[in-house]
């Protein structure tokens, strides 16, 4: 198992402890959607803070090498909605050292006009 693996299960248990442990002091996670670059603290309480109880479901890992990137896909349910989840994640020294996550709310998005 690997430290994005452990990470998620952190969010699954809702252990928060074990999940800082799956990040580098200095590593910053990317949330493009709000333009948001969050240090381990403000990520991990971002996390925490997410309104009530919530249920995260990991659909799939792929990577497993810590000298490739390693990516998520995964789907949390909390009391403000679904929200669909892609991960991608940088590892050194079997830690996270930075990533990328995608949170995009499920039927909150308009088809666009082109596509209908």
């Amino acid at each position: 198992m690997n430290a994005v693996e452990r990470l998620w299960r952190g969010f699954q248990g809702r252990d928060w402890a074990a999940a800082r442990r799956q990040l580098h002091p200095g590593a910053q996670i990317s949330w493009p959607h709000t333009g948001e670059l969050l240090g381990v603290d403000e990520y991990l309480t971002a996390r925490r803070r997410q309104p009530g109880e919530h249920i995260v479901q990991v659909h799939a890992i792929t990577g497993h090498a810590e000298d490739h990137p390693i990516a998520v896909r995964a789907t949390v349910h909390s009391d403000d909605g679904t929200w669909h989840v892609g991960g991608f994640y940088d590892l050194q020294v079997a830690r996270i050292s930075g990533g990328v996550e995608l949170w995009v709310a499920e039927g909150r998005a308009a088809i666009p006009d082109w596509r209908r």
